[in-house]
């Protein structure tokens, strides 16, 4: 799940409770695009005379001529059909209307669907691919716990791009579509990375396997009674899992191309709509995102289950196989993206696109970064994810070791999460869209702590050990983090003016995804110097009273800088009335927006140096990049 503000506990597991395809050639794209254009003009009703719930117009000439323009543009034309035209004083101006029900009204039921499959798309592939991290990389690969929280953050590392995808969007628009084509563009990118991922064979796994129960021999017993780590039979597997994380990386992408596309495009529907009901556009589509992660979940709890990755059935898709299946949804929303999404057809007048230039648009970013008001939601955004995610690396090994949590379970849960997680949007939607958003957040924030605290501390100490135990937590502080992550979407809408939706959504998005990396990139460092290592998992197979304690003092420290991260609350406004009062009358200065400019260059280049040293053999084992030291 992407978490644009605030953490989702993220210090105890960094991935969250988390047949052949037939590839679509990238030429096929441009007939896809323009047919799907002729598709839509039929159903695109003219939004002339007074606005009812079911009509709609589009900016400027679109896909269904407006009989106003026309009458302007040929004075001497005339119409013996009255019902097909309306007097020019009679129509609604050119520009996007969204009646009461906006994209959901019953005429647009083509463009809700293919809206909403670009959502349960991207939660089908963001919560089934990340979903088997945790069988691959803790259980079958066995690395370190450094390297295995920073696999969650390379292979998430695209959302921090969502400001240059979002640029491109805005002024490169392809046949006059600024989302559409990119939509295609981002899932055929997509299913081309999963398709090779699953032609990427794994490795032999790290521990040897027990001939007679077919699990993991994980330790040993000493004569004396007590236990230790067994040895593995193939070691360098451990070091093997940069490649699979790049793939990852790269699938992401595609799916990310495609979710910024239709981020832009959910801003100009959230903008249309009356401010009583603003907001209930975005709550819709990362509900849907939701309820798609929590069907990937339900797949990879029964179908990656073995006892290769971590779970309990002898038999079970292999890592190969999942990421063929996960490939076949991205294949399906090429078509769906370019038939079903509703999208106005940028208008011409002159014989030129009435779009901006590229020098247009970074003058429009620079204008807007040297916002007071704008300068403050970034430095919300950024800052608040970078300490409250400096989280300890202890988090996945206790998972795996103290509690047992098999893959089954791992998922299962993750179902169960998710569905609150959808029921928390909604809670939010139908009670609370008008609750301070500072209380919200402070209220979340602590009550998450506080709980995981609670079960994390049993599970450390060895009071409960339990499976079901620890992952209640999880479940039970879905609906506060649910509440703490549409807040964030709510401000973005606050925040755009016409025309530059996809690039405040990409701008505030990619400050507040830069904030991760590089947090777990202060985390690997920072958590190293605890002794004994929280990273090797023989300590934790030991077991001993001393390590406990570091454990626990690191969880400590975890929860420490979450609290700290509410003093970043300054930045935000209360509510959607202040934000937009602050951004009426708040000043502009140059300062601002180079300390931005400077702020993210920083981070971005020192994060992805210490996450990428982490992930090859040669680097991995430096200080800097969170390891114990090369030889």
């Amino acid at each position: 799940r992407l978490v644009l503000a605030g953490p989702r506990t993220a210090h105890r597991d960094e991935t969250g409770i988390a047949g052949s395809a037939r590839l679509l050639p990238a030429a096929g794209m441009t007939s896809l695009i323009e047919h799907a254009a002729l598709e839509q003009r039929a159903p695109l009703p003219v939004l002339c005379g007074n606005e009812t719930d079911e009509e709609w117009s589009v900016d400027g000439d679109s896909e269904t001529q407006n009989p106003c323009h026309e009458d302007s543009e040929n004075p001497n034309s005339s119409d013996d059909n009255d019902a097909d035209t309306c007097e020019e004083e009679s129509c609604v101006p050119q520009k996007v209307r969204l009646g009461k029900r906006g994209i959901f009204s019953q005429k647009l039921q083509g463009g809700m669907i293919g809206f909403c499959a670009q959502y349960f798309a991207v939660g089908l592939i963001y919560g089934g691919i990340p979903g088997t991290v945790y069988g691959v990389f803790l259980g079958y690969l066995n690395v370190p716990a450094y390297v295995y929280s920073t696999v969650s953050v390379i292979s998430s590392l695209p959302w921090s791009f969502k400001f240059f995808f979002g640029l491109i969007n805005d002024t490169v628009p392809i046949m006059g579509f600024r989302r559409k084509p990119y939509m295609v563009i981002g899932w055929t990118f997509c299913a081309i990375a999963l398709f090779a991922l699953s032609n990427t064979p794994l490795p032999p796994p790290y521990w040897c396997i027990d001939a007679v129960t077919g699990s993991y021999i994980k330790r040993v017993t000493l004569p004396d009674g007590s236990t230790k780590s067994a040895e593995p039979c193939h070691p360098e597997s451990a070091e093997a899992g940069g490649k699979y994380t790049i793939l990852l990386m790269l699938a992401a992408m595609g799916y990310v191309i495609a979710d910024v596309a239709a981020d832009g495009l959910t801003t100009e529907y959230a903008k249309a709509e009356p401010l009583e009901r603003r907001g209930t556009t975005q709550t819709t589509a990362y509900m849907t995102r939701t309820i798609g992660q929590a069907f990937s979940s339900m797949f990879i709890a029964f179908f990656m289950n073995s006892k290769l990755y971590n779970g309990s059935f002898d038999w079970g898709l292999t890592f190969e196989q999942v990421a063929l299946c996960m490939c076949v949804p991205a294949v399906l929303m090429v078509p769906i993206s370019a038939f079903l999404v509703v999208e106005p057809k940028r208008s011409r007048a002159e014989g030129e696109e009435r779009v901006i230039s590229m020098g247009e648009y970074f003058g429009m970013c620079w204008e807007l970064i040297q916002s007071k008001a704008f300068f403050y939601i970034v430095l919300y955004n950024f800052l608040t994810p970078v300490i409250s995610n400096i989280s300890t690396t202890a988090g996945a090994q206790v998972k795996i070791n103290w509690a047992g949590v098999e893959n089954f379970e791992n998922q299962l849960f993750s179902l169960f999460g998710n569905v609150l997680f959808a029921f928390g949007l909604w809670l939010v939607k139908k009670r609370f869209l008008h609750t301070s958003w500072h209380k919200l957040l402070i209220s979340t924030m602590i009550f998450l702590q506080l709980v995981d605290c609670c079960f994390t501390s049993l599970t450390i100490f060895d009071v409960v050990r339990n499976p079901f135990f620890y992952l209640g937590e999880a479940v039970l502080t879905e609906i506060p983090t649910a509440a703490n992550f549409v807040v964030s979407t709510f401000v973005i809408v606050e925040m755009a003016d016409d025309g530059n939706e996809g690039l405040v959504y990409g701008l505030l998005t990619t400050a507040a995804n830069l904030g991760t990396p590089f947090a777990r990139a202060l985390g690997n460092q920072l958590y190293r110097l605890f002794t004994p290592s929280l990273s090797k998992a023989e300590n934790y197979i030991e077991d001993t009273p001393a390590f406990r304690r570091t454990v626990f003092f690191s969880f400590l420290m975890s929860y420490g800088f979450a609290i700290l991260s509410l003093g970043c609350l300054y930045f935000l406004p209360k509510q959607k009335a202040e934000a937009q009062e602050r951004k009426q009358t708040w000043n502009k200065r140059p300062i601002y927006g180079k300390i931005i400019i400077c702020l993210l260059s920083f981070a971005f280049v020192y994060s992805m140096v210490v996450n990428f040293m982490s992930m090859f053999p040669a680097t991995m084992c430096l200080e800097f990049a969170g390891g114990d030291g090369c030889d």
